[in-house]
């Protein structure tokens, strides 16, 4: 089996949305009316993700960046939505 290593450009997405996760966790989990809204906070990192994945497909195509994988994009909003889950739950106690 072949290990693929991650780019540097590929982690630092990564981490972005993760601590989009954490940032959105903290600003729901304070703000209870945010939670009500029509899209949950816990999707709000996909928006973040979308935004940065132009960004790095526009420097791709550029041939300044590796293109991100679906495995990267999956790892990266599931996780920071699974974050915002956690921290408003917790907060709810």
């Amino acid at each position: 089996m072949k290990t693929m290593a991650l780019s540097r450009g590929r982690l630092l997405y990564i981490g972005a949305v993760l601590v989009s996760g954490i940032v959105i966790g903290f600003i729901a989990a304070r703000n209870p009316a945010l939670q009500q809204m029509a899209v949950p906070p816990a999707a709000w990192p996909f928006a973040v993700s979308l935004v940065i994945d132009l960004v790095i497909g526009q420097m791709a195509a550029q041939g300044r960046a590796e293109p991100l994988t679906m495995g990267d994009r999956f790892v990266a909003v599931l996780g920071a939505g699974l974050i915002v889950t956690a921290m408003v739950a917790y907060a709810a106690q």
